[in-house]
């Protein structure tokens, strides 16, 4: 191959590369598992919830680490019978509690005011739910 065809090749990987947006690039991470414990009754406290999430310390988490919460919700239009289109709504703070490699557990921070974001009910974090670093 020549120099211009290698050359043309390169400039080729370059363009096509900054046409795939970074974050189709980027892995998601979600909440697998929302384990609490059997009350006893020993405690006027229930159980905390144990959050399961698929991010560990090969992603940066470290024990004490603040991730945010998010929701993957699909509005549909009634008008039309399509999909409308996804909206990723936020649900609250975890503060992580465990990390391995892949994996880490997580307890609730806080929750989203439902008076500054649309109204997710139950109010709590659930298996599917999206987690990220917060910023």
């Amino acid at each position: 191959m020549s120099k211009l065809g290698i050359a043309a090749v390169v400039i080729f990987g370059f363009i096509f590369q900054a046409m795939i947006p970074l974050r189709a690039l980027s892995a998601e991470f979600s909440v697998y598992e929302v384990f609490r414990s059997v009350d006893l009754g020993e405690s006027d406290r229930p159980p905390p919830k144990d959050i399961f999430i698929n991010m560990g310390s090969n992603q940066g988490v470290k024990k004490g680490a603040v991730l945010d919460v998010y929701r993957k919700i699909s509005s549909f239009d009634n008008l039309t019978e399509k999909l409308a289109g996804e909206h990723v709504i936020p649900v609250g703070r975890i503060k992580v509690i465990h990390v391995d490699d892949k994996t880490a557990i997580a307890r609730a921070d806080r929750f989203v005011s439902m008076e500054q974001e649309p109204a997710l009910l139950p109010q709590a974090i659930m298996i599917g739910d999206l987690v990220r670093q917060a910023e």
